[in-house]
């Protein structure tokens, strides 16, 4: 092992870090490239950053947010508030606050081994897009020694880039950087470089259509917001090299948002991800099983299902999968259900493994004094059938030293789950609400609707509730804010569990339990 993260350190003094100042193309006063995508956040809050103090070397921000503290989008602002009303303030503010940062880069230290806060790929392939963006929109209502400046910034960071990525590797980081390289070759196509970027930029790319995304259209991650991330980014390549928006694989990327996406608008925070609202992919049709990615896709009367059976993917620092499988989220009437911890705020987040990473967070069996251990995870998908009535899945997994099986009827009509589970230990039948649940008959119910009643067919010997953060979807506002999701934990000795989930929408019109619904039950 190199101790390094990415490839050891290759920053070039003069090509890189310190580009001579008769080293660059003549900057003029009118923008002589190519018109870039635009790229940052809207001029909201670009106001607060005029005449803002901001220590470039505070560690202050956390292990991993200061990596993306130097990304420099929350300057972005300044560049939409400028280009929507030319005021000279907001180019005034971004050139105090640029300046100050490039002279301070090189002192920056970060946390994580063998990592660079500002030569990693992420921060080179962020500040591209941003500074080029900036340097287009702000014009010579900068000084020329910013405008050099911030040159310099995306042409060392193309060059590194050209440098860091000239062979395949899987990830986010790799795909992204690579795709903002061939948009700045593109931009800055009349300097000499710009041919040797979009060729390592356009191999690359071809290389993650080919091997990091699924056949099914998933990212290899299999977490909707990296995978919106990428996606992104490619459309940014698409952009400049309309071929690439031909490619299988680029269509197949909306195809797997597509399956994911709510009646809501949005898509459940899988594994490491926050709840992603895609724009223009409308919420798909038919159930289906993403067998590449691991995610069966249940939908009927209105409801989505997403089972996740799929493997556990690592990453350049750590994992973005979560330690649960054959867990699952229900969403009806544009809501969460059933819901789980999803991603952190942060990954400097001190919950981050004990909660949101956690088997606990999810919708799954708990088995107290097993080991849940990644080695067994690798999850069987034994059956996904669908028809006009009902859309089966059942699969098993080995992750605790045992078998673990699990069933889980949908009934379309008039719309609730049967969910049957096995394993040979003392076991916790877990689901999470959005309030906290009560007893309700032979069951329990949460105290809110749109909310779900929980109907186990054998009674638990305890009954557990709990509670912890997780991203609530509003589709009125488009939003996710942090809340609290709250656990029904049912404890049985055998470890064998059918329970049904009927779902209601008001809390005065709790739901009618169908007469035979037992039937679905796995008896096994």
């Amino acid at each position: 092992m190199s101790g390094y993260v990415e490839k050891p350190p290759h920053v070039h003094p003069t090509r890189m870090r310190h580009i001579p100042d008769e080293d660059l193309p003549p900057l003029g006063r009118t923008w002589r490239w190519g018109e870039p995508v635009p790229a940052g956040m809207p001029a909201a809050g670009a106001d607060d950053l005029i005449g803002i103090e901001v220590d470039f070397l505070d560690k202050g921000h956390g292990r991993s947010r200061l990596y993306g503290f130097h990304y420099l989008r929350w300057m972005t602002p300044l560049i939409a508030a400028y280009a929507e009303t030319g005021a000279q303030r907001y180019a005034d503010a971004w050139e105090r606050l640029f300046r100050q940062w490039y002279a301070a880069r090189d002192q920056v230290k970060g946390d994580w081994p063998g990592l660079d806060v500002v030569w990693y790929s992420l921060g080179v392939c962020a500040r591209g897009m941003y500074v080029t963006y900036a340097l287009r929109v702000f014009g010579d209502a900068l000084g020329e020694a910013c405008r050099g400046e911030m040159l310099k910034t995306v042409i060392g960071g193309a060059r590194w880039s050209a440098e860091e990525h000239d062979a395949f590797r899987h990830g986010n980081w790799q795909f992204a950087t690579v795709c903002e390289l061939l948009h700045l070759a593109r931009v800055f196509a009349d300097l000499p470089e710009s041919g040797s970027w979009a060729e390592v930029a356009l191999a690359r790319i071809h290389e993650h259509l080919e091997r990091d995304v699924r056949d099914d259209g998933g990212h290899h991650e299999r977490s909707p917001g990296y995978h919106l991330m990428c996606l992104d980014a490619l459309k940014r390549a698409a952009a400049v090299e309309p071929s690439l928006a031909a490619h299988p694989r680029y269509l197949a990327m909306y195809g797997w948002l597509s399956a994911l996406t709510t009646s809501g608008g949005w898509v459940p925070h899988l594994q490491d991800s926050g709840v992603v609202w895609p724009e223009g992919v409308a919420a798909g049709e038919a159930s289906v099983n993403l067998e590449a990615s691991g995610y069966a896709v249940m939908r009927g009367s209105g409801f989505h299902t997403v089972v996740n059976y799929g493997p556990y993917v690592g990453h350049e620092l750590e994992p973005h999968s979560h330690h649960a499988v054959l867990d699952f989220v229900i969403e009806g009437w544009g809501v969460p259900l059933a819901w789980e911890g999803g991603g952190p705020p942060s990954y400097d987040d001190p919950a981050y493994y004990s909660w949101y990473q956690a088997t606990g967070a999810h919708n799954t069996v708990v088995v107290p004094g097993l080991a849940y251990a990644e080695e067994g995870r690798a999850a069987g998908c034994d059956l996904f059938r669908t028809n006009d009535d009902l859309v089966v899945f059942a699969g098993h997994h080995h992750a605790y030293g045992r078998r673990h099986d699990r069933r889980i009827v949908f009934v379309k009509d008039p719309g609730y789950w049967v969910i049957s589970d096995g394993i040979a230990a003392e076991a916790i039948w877990t689901v999470h609400g959005l309030s906290p649940w009560r007893p309700f008959g032979d069951g329990f119910i949460t105290e809110k609707g749109p909310g779900l009643l929980a109907v186990p067919l054998e009674p638990p010997e305890e009954v557990l509730h709990g509670s912890g953060p997780a991203r609530i979807p509003d589709p009125s506002t488009r939003t996710a804010e942090y809340g609290q999701i709250h656990s029904l934990g049912l404890r049985r000795a055998d470890g064998r569990f059918t329970v049904g989930l009927f779902p209601f929408r008001f809390r005065d019109e709790p739901p009618t339990i169908p007469d035979g619904w037992t039937v679905h039950a796995d008896r096994r």
